[in-house]
């Protein structure tokens, strides 16, 4: 019989060769990168701790054929600290699939001393096996928002699909842009960018440390950073080249308050996506418009991101559209109090808290 235990640094050559089995693609160059990407994310993160280790399973062959990886992560509770256990890399050997190896590394997972268990990439096969040992969807965390900036960029990758010849797409792009440089200053067109109110500025570790201890209170389930802790995730996030060039923007009112904020990856000419938004209930449509504002000016196409549920009157508002065909957020709890906060969209669970800014 094969069993669940802790994963140990000796093991990762035999979970990164685990995955080059489970997964085709990764962000590492090569195996040495691999493995010391591993070696770095499990067991010299900020928030490592002894008690949320990640997991193997071994068959009977003393053979590592499943893995979950781990990362801890802390948070607040109405103020009160508590354990977040984020799960990544969630793999069984195509070969043993038949056996028990999900199920008892998942169930070991949900059996550890965390608070909330939460993951934020899951697709239909994970989501099934984490429902049906005991997790949830969180639905509201699930919806994703689209919002369109240059209409006629948008539609050229559909136009292709349909038929449209590379050659003729190439040739009609003066126009299409010309149309979109048209329809953005429509005074009724809901393409139309405004001048934003408030002034936006570069935001550097100190002052986004800063933003989340001022804005700490403004919803039940809070994360908790240091400056070390930030510096490095932000650092791991950047590590993201794929996804454009990272943007931190903190919004200020005239007399220099702090409205809210957004971190984006800029892809000019391309779809950006949005790791993390928030503001004050009264400034959100105020912060909305900067970001769009921001990102047409440096020419993105459109912006896509998870939705903050507390915002989602505003969102429709300025004209996003709402979609759920990106990955599910998956949480699990003993806790009551914390599980209905997730569920109720009382959390602060953005791109930034779960596994998406990973980059295996």
């Amino acid at each position: 019989m094969g069993h669940v235990r802790p994963f140990a640094e000796d093991d990762i050559p035999h979970v990164v060769e685990l995955r080059q089995k489970c997964f085709r693609f990764s962000d590492r160059s090569s195996l040495e990168e691999l493995r010391s990407y591993f070696k770095e994310i499990f067991f010299h993160n900020p928030w490592c701790d002894k008690d949320l280790p990640s997991l193997v399973y071994q068959d009977e062959n003393r053979q590592i054929v499943g893995f979950l990886g781990v990362v801890p992560r802390r948070m607040l509770m109405k103020g009160r600290p508590i354990r977040v256990a984020v799960s990544t890399q969630f793999m069984v050997d195509p070969s043993s699939r038949s056996s028990l190896a999900a199920v008892q590394l998942l169930k070991r997972f949900y059996s550890g001393p965390q608070d909330l268990s939460f993951a934020d990439l899951a697709y239909d096969s994970g989501r099934r096996l984490w429902e049906s040992l005991g997790g949830t969807a969180a639905l509201l965390y699930s919806i994703y928002w689209t919002r369109i900036l240059r209409p006629c960029r948008y539609g050229i990758p559909f136009l292709r699909t349909h038929g449209l010849p590379r050659a003729v797409g190439f040739a009609v792009r003066p126009i299409f842009d010309l149309v979109d440089a048209i329809v953005t200053r429509i005074p009724s067109s809901p393409f139309r960018q405004v001048m934003p109110q408030g002034s936006g500025e570069e935001m550097d570790t100190e002052t986004l440390l800063k933003c989340f201890s001022e804005f700490s209170g403004s919803q039940s389930l809070w994360p908790e950073y240091d400056h070390g802790s930030l510096q490095w995730l932000l650092e791991k996030v950047g590590l993201k080249k794929g996804y454009g060039t990272l943007q931190k923007v903190v919004i200020r009112s005239a007399e220099r308050v702090v409205l809210g904020w957004y971190l984006y990856f800029l892809i000019p000419r391309g779809i950006s996506t949005v790791i993390q938004i928030t503001a004050r209930r009264n400034a959100i449509e105020a912060v909305l418009d900067h970001l769009f504002h921001h990102a047409w000016q440096h020419g993105a196409v459109a912006l896509v991101g998870r939705l903050e549920p507390r915002f989602l009157r505003e969102f429709s508002n300025k004209y996003c559209y709402f979609h759920s065909d990106g990955p599910s957020v998956l949480v699990h709890s003993h806790n009551s109090e914390v599980l209905q906060a997730v569920l109720s969209g009382d959390a602060f669970l953005t791109r930034l808290e779960g596994e998406w800014w990973l980059s295996f």
